[in-house]
């Protein structure tokens, strides 16, 4: 990454991140030692809010988010490629789904990067309601986005780690949710004013170069 001019429109991050894929695909080949044919495509979208990116590996083909590149900057773009190419390399290679296991870490071990199973975003925009705290014990139970639409849409049930209280409607906790607006505008205008650090920095480093 050292060296590149900083990308200001979409055309242009969409140039880099072929390039970047690229670039982690053949890293792949050489660190599981065989061809995996076509590399996958890249699609950068701005529907994406609350993932970085996402992988499928089915049709070689990777969505990664717009709104989240133009906030975080290009260290942080480069790893989320490779953690999605990761993806898409290592279920064709064993044929099957790999999710984050151990197969998947290791490729990423290889590949000289950590095998993190998330991506730790400021602008991340983290939907409202997503904490529950259980009846039975009041610990607090996390659930991610797709968890939250089927809790909050009856299509499925979830039950506390702890002490195997299943979590009802009595569980949403008040706090959260009506707090949520303040904490979005508060995270976005702090995600606003990091990049225009981010970008001023870098401008200034490109007209370097």
């Amino acid at each position: 990454m050292v060296g590149r001019a900083v990308p200001i429109l979409r055309a242009d991050w969409e140039r880099l991140a072929q390039d970047r894929v690229s670039h982690w695909w053949r890293a792949c080949e050489q660190a599981l030692g065989k061809p995996l044919g076509p590399e996958p495509s890249v699609e950068l979208s701005t529907r994406l809010r609350t993932t970085a990116g996402l992988a499928m590996p089915a049709r070689r083909h990777i969505k990664l988010s717009f709104h989240m590149f133009r906030h975080e900057g290009l260290e942080r773009f480069d790893s989320t490629i490779a953690h999605e190419v990761a993806h898409v390399a290592c279920d064709l290679h064993h044929r099957r789904p790999c999710h984050h296991d151990h197969r998947w870490q290791r490729l990423m071990r290889q590949l000289g990067l950590p095998a993190e199973r998330c991506h730790d975003y400021d602008s991340v925009k983290r939907k409202p309601g997503t904490e529950l705290v259980c009846p039975g014990c009041t610990r607090r139970v996390r659930l991610g986005p797709i968890q939250w639409k089927r809790f909050t849409l009856a299509q499925a049930r979830f039950q506390c780690t702890a002490c195997n209280t299943e979590l009802g409607r009595s569980a949403v906790d008040p706090m959260v949710t009506g707090s949520s607006k303040q904490a979005e505008y508060s995270s976005l205008h702090a995600a606003t004013q990091r990049a225009l650090q981010l970008w001023n920095t870098w401008i200034d480093r490109a007209a370097g170069l």
